[in-house]
């Protein structure tokens, strides 16, 4: 593997990982909003401009990740050969988790651009599923595969497969949330700020990590 390679690959996990950062204040400069107006079905209204930057970011975040994914099968192949398959399927998931996602922020930017009145897209744009238990489901096997091709062919640190393995836990343990409503405002919901925004967050920043692993590892130019 060439330099520039291993450089494009984890630059792409580290920016895709590390730019939500960014976009985390925009959910909270949400105008206020009259609580017999703003309930459990309307959400928090707020204007087209800060809904489509959060939805820009979220782009440029999720083809980043894109640009990862699409990654991982060659760092594997390099390192060795004997467990392509497993690295094809830790890529081939992630690059669904990305394009499922891509679209669920396409949606709820795209109903922003078409309705006339403030909204809450996490609440009238119905993708808490895409987003959601879809979500969970590939990056749960995404980190058992990748955890378990990082762990056999040692081609980054242990510690990125066991937290591989740990991500995937949490993301099966947030399936079921798709069974407990819609409101954002509940930890365990289907688009709950606890099973969506913090743990599916947090999942994204691992990644920034792994990112930084790969730029470290001079050894892969080796492979």
């Amino acid at each position: 593997m060439t330099r520039t390679t291993r450089r494009w690959i984890g630059a792409a996990a580290v920016v895709g990982g590390f730019l939500p950062l960014i976009e985390i204040p925009l959910y909270f400069a949400t105008p206020a909003c009259d609580v017999n107006v703003c309930g459990p079905e309307t959400g928090a209204l707020m204007p087209d401009w800060l809904i489509l930057t959060r939805t820009v970011f979220s782009f440029v975040a999720l083809i980043s990740l894109l640009v990862f994914m699409s990654g991982v099968r060659h760092l594997v192949a390099r390192t060795d050969s004997r467990y392509e398959w497993f690295g094809t399927v830790a890529g081939t998931v992630g690059a669904a988790w990305t394009i499922v996602d891509l679209v669920a922020k396409g949606l709820e930017g795209s109903t922003a651009i078409r309705e006339s009145e403030w909204i809450d897209p996490t609440r009238i744009v119905p993708t808490y599923l895409l987003y959601g238990s879809i979500t969970h489901l590939l990056l749960m096997v995404f980190g058992i595969a990748f955890g378990y091709v990082v762990l056999r062919t040692g081609m980054l640190r242990r510690w990125v497969a066991w937290t591989a393995f740990g991500v995937a836990v949490l993301q099966l343990l947030l399936v079921p949330s798709m069974f407990f409503g819609f409101n954002s405002y509940d930890f365990y919901a289907a688009n709950g700020w606890g099973s969506v925004a913090t743990f599916n967050g947090l999942t994204v920043l691992w990644l920034a990590f792994v990112g930084i692993a790969i730029l470290r590892n001079k050894q892969l130019d080796e492979s």
